[in-house]
């Protein structure tokens, strides 16, 4: 026998209690068990168990062998079922958490798409612009965008995105065109309420470095997709991540602000999961669904 079965042995003496129990959950010999046991105390040069006629217990140096030896195997059989995993059909549960506008700009306009790829993916979408707990609330995947956090959770970066100002035509047609990050002053701006704070802090470029601005305006919101909404509508003057207004630049529907003056800091969209827990099947298909859909756009 292996090194391996002689712990998988010693284990299984430990949780049965006896020689004869272990032997049988072995489909050994319990003769065969007890000088497997022999042959790993003399290889160790230590006694694990204290033997009597009546019972048997573990010494010190037992107890502290067997909590390495439970560990050992348990990183084995984790190690055993990730590689299992990944030969098999993405399926089960899939729980994402993304802004509201994330989900309507991206996901939901090829949800029909992925899924069909993936019959046996149930995907739970859960909307919020609050940054969630990724561990207590058993979420998959979260979305998150902007610089991260130092945090325990892996992130993979999908595609990289800045922000900037812009306003739709009906706007500027009835308020005129900014030219300076001062010009903010006199204009209507847009502010979200999200992540326990408000982001009514705009980052500029000039001539000496970078800046932050201070802008008011009469809509305040806590949801993005409402912003963005409100935006289109030709309501104000907002910042937004660029990768997710790209088709609005291009239509005509969105017009780019103040460009000499953009905060060139990329700070990208992730995909960020626990770092607890290896990338299943359905993590991975759908972290390369959300790379190929902001690809395109």
């Amino acid at each position: 026998m292996s090194r391996l079965q002689d712990l998988e042995v010693f284990v299984q003496v430990v949780e049965s209690g006896n020689f004869a129990k272990a032997a049988a959950q072995l489909q050994l010999n319990p003769s065969a068990v007890s000088r497997r046991i022999s042959n790993l105390e003399d290889h160790l040069g230590v006694r694990l168990f204290n033997r009597t006629t009546r019972s048997l217990s573990l010494t010190e140096v037992g107890k502290r062998y067997f909590n390495r030896c439970l560990n050992i195997l348990g990183d084995i059989e984790e190690a055993e079922q990730e590689a299992r995993q990944h030969s098999d059909e993405p399926q089960g549960l899939l729980q994402v958490s993304c802004s509201t506008f994330f989900a309507y700009q991206v996901i939901l306009s090829r949800l029909t798409e992925f899924l069909n790829q993936h019959p046996q993916v149930r995907l739970k979408l859960v909307l919020t612009d609050d940054v969630v707990d990724v561990v207590a609330e058993g979420v998959d995947v979260a979305i998150r965008i902007g610089e991260l956090a130092d945090s325990s959770l892996i992130a993979r970066r999908l595609v990289s995105n800045r922000r900037i100002v812009c306003a739709a035509p009906a706007y500027l047609e009835r308020h005129g065109i900014p030219m300076t990050p001062d010009d903010l002053a006199q204009h209507n701006c847009l502010v979200l309420s999200a992540y326990k704070t408000t982001l009514n802090q705009w980052r500029f470029k000039d001539g000496s470095g970078y800046r932050e601005m201070s802008v008011q305006g009469n809509f305040e919101v806590n949801s993005g997709n409402a912003l963005y909404k409100a935006l289109l509508a030709g309501v104000g003057i907002s910042r937004v991540a660029t990768a997710l207004v790209t088709c609005d630049l291009q239509s005509g529907r969105l017009i780019r602000l103040l460009e000499d003056y953009e905060d060139d800091t990329d700070g990208g969209i992730y995909a960020v999961f626990p770092s607890d827990r290896y990338l299943l099947p359905k993590v991975r298909v759908f972290v390369e669904f959300l790379v190929n859909t902001l690809s395109q756009q």
